[in-house]
This record gives C-alpha cells, sequence and structure tokens, in this order.
C-alpha cells in the first residue's frame, strides 16, 4: 500500500481502536507505519463490536459484523477508509492507453426497448456524445428526434421506463435520480416535446396502460403517505397499487382501481383496443400469476373505471402455480402461460367465456424452446422463442385452427444473437423490434404486411474489428451429468497453452435468459488477449420454466455447481489455469460470485462482485428482498433456513482460506439489494483470508442498482474492473 494513504488514514484507525487519540503526543504516532494488513485488521476490528450470536431454528449463527448494517459513524468510516484503499491501490496499474480505449468502446451508442405509438416507433438511445440514454421517436417519414433529455431533471437523473399512448400523441415516462429507480411519472407531448403539468410520484417500476381515446390511463404507484399500508421506513418497496388518472387533472384525484392482497405481489394491467376490456395481472413472485378481465362496459360514455357488482374481474387464471400473460383484441382474449407447457404456449379464449377452460384454442404450440416474448398484429401472434440460447422469431396465424404450424417460415435474423424488445400493433401488421449480437452493435427493426426479411431502421456503428474475434459455444457437463451451454469468445489467434487470461460471466436465477447479445466491456478484454465467457447456469430462463425452477429454492445448489464446472472446465480444456481465471457477475450474479468465494476458491484468480447478496439469513429483512422470497425460500421458514444458511457467502466464509483476490463493489442508492450485504461480506473476507490484503471493497455515490449509469461512471467503473483484473491475474 502505498504510504501516503496509510499516513492519512493511521489517525483513523487510531481513533476506532482507542476511541480517539486526542490525549496523545506527537511522538505515540511516530515510529513503523502500519501495514495494509495491520490497517485492515483495526478496521475491521472496530466494526467487530457490534458482534451478535443468535439461536435461529435451534441453530447458532453468529453475525460478527451486524454493526455494518447500520448508517452510522463507524460504517461510514470504514465504507470510506475501504474506498479510499482499493482507489489508491488501483490507481497506478499500469494499462497504457486504457481510458481512451475503453471510452472509445464504451461511447459506442445503445439503442433498445421500441414501442408502436400511432405512425411513430418510441424507442431509447444514447449517442456517443450523450451521457445518458434519452427518449426518441421516429417517424413514418424516417425522421428522429430526441423527445426527452433526463439531463432536463438534473445531471444523474435518468428514464426509467416510458409508455407511448395508441396514437403516439402523448408518451409516459418515469424519472428517477442517482439511479434509486424511484420514478417520477411525467408526460411529453410527441408533436414539440412539451413536458405536461401531470406529475405522479411513487411510480418505480410503473406499468402504464393508456385508454384508445388518450383521455387517461392505468398505472401502478406505491403507497402515499396516509393511504392504507404506507411505511415511511420502506417506501416504494411493498404493496404496489393499480390507479387511473385522467389527463390534466391532479394525481390526488386519481381512482384506486385494485390493490394486491400481498405485500410482494406486483399488479398490472392492458387495456383491449376497443377500450371495452381491462386486463388485470397479479405476479405472486417469480413462478405464479393470476389473471383477471373486468368488462368496463358497452357504450364509452358509460364504461366504468373500476370493478364493482356489475363490472366484476372475472378469474382467467387464479391461484396456480404458473405464470402467464394476457392480452385482450375485440371479443378474444390471446394468453401466453406456462401452465401445462414448461416451455410456454399461446391460447386465444372468447372474452364471454374467459371462466372455461375448454374454451381454449392453442395458436402456438409448446415448443423445443421457451417462449421469451410475444406480441400481436393484425393477422398474426409473433413469438420471440429461443432455440439454443440463441434468439428466433416466427408468425402464427391469429385466426384460431387448433394446434397451428407457422403460418409462415421464420423470420430472417441477422446471425446468431438476442432480440431485445419486441412490440407490435394488433390494428396493423406493423412489428418492431431490437437486436444485437456480441460482434454486432444494436439495430433497430421494423416488419411490414408479414414480410420477412425484417427492414433495418437504425443501426449503431462502433470503432471495433469484429473480424479478429471468433465466438465458439462449449457444452460443459455439471455434477450431476446437466449440460451446460457457455459462450466462447477469443481473438482468432490465440491457443490453447493454459495462459490465457479468462473472464467468466454468469447470473442463473429469476428466469433471466443470458443471450448472446453485445457487450462493450467485453470487447475491451478481447482486444487485451483475454478469453471472455458467458455460462447459461439453471435458475435461468434459457431452457423453460423446469430449466428455472431447477435453479431455485431447494434447488440452488444446482447454480453453483454448474458454474463450478464452467470454472474447472477452462483450466481443463487448457483455455487457462486457475491463477489465470476471473469470474464476475452482479446482483443475483453477486450472490453466484460470493458463493464461489466460499465454496472453491483455489480454483480461480479473481472475482468481481456486484451489488450481491451475501447474508441470505437476514436478506428478507433489507426492503423490498421480500419481493424474492419465492425465488431463494423465506429464512423465517425452517426449511429455507437450513438451505440458505447452509450456502450464505457470509456465514460459510471460513478461517485461514486461501481466497483469491476478490473485489466487492456496491452503490449508496441501491433501492434493490442493501449495501450492508456488500460491507458484511468484505469485512468478514478480509477477517477470515489467509492473505486479507486480497480483498477489496468500493462504494459508488449517487448510484443504484445499475440504472442511472452515466458514460462517465460506466468508464471509472471499467477501468477499475480492468485495473483489479490486471494486478489479480499478472497481466
Amino acid at each position: 500500500m502505498a504510504g501516503r494513504m496509510c499516513k492519512r488514514l493511521v489517525l483513523w484507525g487510531c481513533a476506532l481502536m482507542l476511541g480517539g487519540c486526542g490525549g496523545s503526543s506527537v511522538e505515540t504516532l511516530r515510529g513503523p507505519e502500519p501495514s495494509d494488513r495491520d490497517l485492515l485488521a483495526a478496521w475491521n476490528t472496530a466494526a467487530r463490536r457490534g458482534a451478535v450470536v443468535e439461536t435461529l431454528h435451534g441453530v447458532e449463527v453468529t453475525d460478527p459484523y451486524r454493526a455494518l448494517e447500520e448508517d452510522g459513524e463507524t460504517t461510514r468510516a470504514w465504507i470510506e477508509a475501504q474506498t479510499r484503499r482499493t482507489e489508491e491501490a488501483l490507481a497506478n496499474v499500469a494499462m497504457p492507453g486504457a481510458e481512451a480505449r475503453i471510452r472509445q468502446l464504451l461511447a459506442i451508442g445503445t439503442l433498445e426497448r421500441p414501442a408502436i405509438g400511432g405512425d411513430s416507433v418510441f424507442y431509447m438511445s444514447r449517442s456517443a456524445e450523450r451521457e445518458r440514454s434519452g427518449l426518441y421517436r421516429r417517424a413514418r417519414s424516417g425522421e428522429t428526434s430526441l423527445l426527452v433529455a433526463p439531463e432536463t431533471w438534473g445531471q444523474r437523473a435518468a428514464i426509467d421506463w416510458f409508455y407511448p399512448s395508441p396514437s403516439g400523441n402523448l408518451v409516459a415516462f418515469g424519472v428517477s435520480e442517482n439511479g434509486d429507480e424511484r420514478s417520477t411519472l411525467h408526460l411529453v407531448r410527441a408533436a414539440d416535446g412539451t413536458i405536461g403539468e401531470d406529475t405522479i410520484e411513487r411510480t418505480k417500476w410503473s406499468t402504464v396502460a393508456w385508454l384508445h381515446d388518450e383521455s387517461g390511463f392505468y398505472y401502478t404507484r406505491y403507497p402515499a403517505p396516509g393511504e392504507p399500508n404506507y411505511d415511511s421506513t420502506q417506501p416504494e418497496s411493498y404493496f404496489p397499487r393499480v390507479f387511473f388518472h385522467r389527463v390534466g387533472a391532479p394525481s390526488v384525484s386519481d381512482v384506486l382501481v385494485w390493490g394486491a392482497p400481498e405485500p410482494a405481489d406486483f399488479p398490472w394491467v392492458n387495456v383491449s383496443n376497443d377500450d371495452r376490456t381491462l386486463v388485470l395481472h397479479n405476479m405472486r413472485g417469480w413462478t405464479a400469476s393470476d389473471v383477471y378481465v373486468m368488462d368496463r362496459g358497452a357504450q364509452p360514455e358509460s364504461r366504468v373505471l373500476v370493478p364493482d357488482a356489475t363490472h366484476p374481474l372475472r378469474a382467467v387464471i387464479e391461484g396456480v402455480e404458473s405464470l402467464s400473460d394476457a392480452r385482450a383484441v375485440d371479443d378474444t382474449l390471446y394468453l401466453h402461460t406456462n401452465l401445462d407447457a414448461p416451455r410456454g404456449r399461446i391460447v386465444s379464449i372468447p372474452l364471454a367465456q374467459v371462466e372455461d377452460r375448454a374454451k381454449w384454442t392453442t395458436l402456438v404450440p409448446e415448443g423445443e424452446g421457451p417462449i421469451e416474448d410475444w406480441t400481436l398484429t393484425r393477422s398474426s401472434v409473433v413469438v420471440h422463442r429461443l432455440d439454443n440460447v440463441a434468439s428466433t422469431l416466427d408468425l402464427f396465424a391469429r385466426t384460431p385452427t387448433g394446434v397451428a404450424a407457422p403460418r409462415a417460415t421464420s423470420v430472417s435474423l441477422p446471425t446468431i444473437g438476442a432480440l431485445g424488445t419486441l412490440d407490435g400493433d394488433s390494428d396493423s401488421e406493423r412489428v418492431v423490434f431490437d437486436f444485437s449480437s456480441f460482434f454486432l452493435a444494436p439495430a433497430l427493426y421494423a416488419l411490414n404486411d408479414n414480410t420477412l426479411a425484417p427492414e433495418r431502421l437504425l443501426q449503431v456503428d462502433g470503432d471495433f474489428d469484429a473480424t479478429r474475434f471468433v465466438l465458439e459455444r462449449e457444452t460443459v457437463p455439471s455434477a450431476d451429468g446437466t449440460p451446460i451451454n457457455v459462450y466462447l469468445m477469443r481473438d482468432a489467434r490465440l491457443l490453447r497453452d493454459a495462459n490465457n487470461p479468462v473472464l467468466l460471466y454468469g447470473y442463473g436465477g429469476f428466469n433471466v435468459s443470458l443471450l448472446p447479445s453485445f457487450s462493450r466491456s467485453a470487447l475491451y478484454w478481447l482486444e487485451r488477449g483475454g478469453v471472455y465467457a458467458v455460462a447459461n447456469l439453471r435458475g435461468g430462463g434459457e431452457f423453460g420454466e423446469a430449466w428455472h425452477r431447477a435453479g431455485m429454492r431447494a434447488q440452488k445448489h444446482h447454480v453453483f455447481e454448474d458454474f463450478e464446472a464452467v470454472i474447472a472446465w477452462l483450466s481443463a480444456s487448457k483455455w487457462s489455469r486457475p491463477e489465470r481465471v476471473a469470474i464476475q457477475g452482479g446482483s443475483n450474479g453477486g450472490l453466484l460470485m460470493g458463493a464461489m468465494l466460499t465454496r472453491v476458491p483455489e480454483s480461480f484468480g479473481a472475482a468481481v462482485a456486484g451489488v450481491g447478496l451475501y447474508d441470505m439469513v437476514r436478506y428478507t429483512l433489507f426492503p423490498p428482498a421480500a419481493l424474492w422470497a419465492s425465488e431463494y425460500g423465506d429464512p423465517a421458514e425452517r426449511s429455507d433456513f437450513t438451505t440458505l444458511h447452509g450456502y450464505s457467502p457470509y456465514h460459510r466464509a471460513h478461517e485461514g482460506a486461501r481466497y483469491p483476490f476478490a473485489l466487492i463493489e456496491t452503490a449508496d442508492h441501491d433501492t434493490r439489494v442493501h449495501w450492508a450485504h456488500s460491507t458484511k461480506f468484505a469485512a468478514r473476507l478480509q477477517e477470515a483470508a489467509l492473505d486479507p490484503t486480497r480483498i477489496h471493497f468500493y462504494m459508488e455515490k449517487q448510484l443504484g442498482h445499475g440504472r442511472g449509469v452515466g458514460l462517465q461512471d460506466q468508464v471509472r467503473k471499467q477501468l477499475r474492473t480492468q485495473a483489479f483484473l490486471t494486478r489479480a491475474l499478472g497481466m
């Protein structure tokens, strides 16, 4: 450690250890400066004074760093010292030209989330010269314009979501600051970019369903002060509700439509093309959802906003352990469900008979790969399905004809890659989607009049030579023989000499599919001569709901075993060796990193863990983590506790272990995973490690759970990551 840092921090360490140095003479502070190891011991000894031992379900559980959950003086000093230590340790790592090249690559533009509104297509994009993504409009003429710039609300503001009205005249969008995702809803007029006076707070993760006359919309928000279930200690965490807002009216007059019965439920709605049918969904965790419909009335002038005795909610699917979502068009409900079809199917149901499953007609049968997304046009059901962990796009006839084959051959996609957002217009044949691959920057495409060759509307350009690299697939058997798909990217000239630096990414949870999409940071790693790998683990959605369930709750060990198998294969295959392999993941992937560090620490050389969960015994105590109990289990339940305590990284750290280099990162405005997971885990690893100086902690300021990150934030983070990996792997 650089001596200048030791000089700055020795006084702080003395204050913590001795309760202040006010009575010490100058001579007391002279002598040899404390080593890096000594400083870490001092900081962690002070933090350990809050150690707690509890008996949970008959098991004695030690929590040595409980104090680091609290936002107090000790914690703030610990965070500041540890973050500064990491900054200074990495500041002088030699990487000539790194900052300029990283900036060039990360500045490659973004293009995502296209949505149709009238004759326009709206989408999010960040050009090379901008810090954050703005909301754009592409007119039918092809003219594009920036509709909403996030910096209008401040330099740390970000646009979280948006929903255009059916005609495209208005767009509802949410803005948050510092990456905390606590959005405020605004309206913008598409014709000239004028921001309306309508403002609705507490709309984190909101969904919006416009009426087609554009007089108002249904939306979701969290309880306000004075409303039932409002809790000032955990705002915008639980009990989201559906409201109706009339454009131009004050939000205090908005009508409550429906509230979920459980705090972790999440409702959302859409409206039929004739405004007559309201379709209400209620997500009950990550494996179940209910679907209801309400007939709002035949005549526009007498339609109701909320369910009542004469306009009841009728259950399509209720209380069943399956995932479903539905859309109504005219007199038909179209339902995508994994009920009796783990990889998904799409059925049509007459709206008058939605409660009778005998009336279901299969339009899109279950296939070999799972349905990832779907939309409707006037004549087709358009289906984004996965085929061996890559996107496909097919058109099926909307007319009920029993079990149907595709009405036409598959849409021709540019290459093996990932389709992002899919949107269609049920009153025309228009479809839009964004697409990218590992070596193909994002582009926006459209289908018109059922053509099978998509028209490219917009393409992001990038300054990189993709011809240098090759993409390969490998299949690695897990501990129980389950085949695990691995995407492997490298310079075509690399040899299997057991000496290549490898960066392996994994997630494995929440039904999330890791598809072969464009990665700017991976390009820099490849240009440096590294191998970049992505493992498709159980717990994800790559092969359907059975694949997801095989990696959740009591089966979570499969995720860890899958990743361990891939790590071991990287050395056995001679692509690398343990000390040259690095692993990376964030959020649920951060938990994966923690599990690898405490299960197989000698099988790799470095880990980068971002905004992760590590104390699985107490995770539900940090809002909104109760939302994840269906995925991980509830530690309040004995059987779940046994599983969670058994793999909880914070509790699995053991004394004297040869832990590899680890960078534990978090963010001060993260409203998904509390930063206390990272402070506690980093301290415990440092305490237990044979060489504690390998363990580094870093807290990002004015950032959240990956949202609201500006270009400069990305450059700074990537520089830190690359410097850490350079040092850890000896590059």
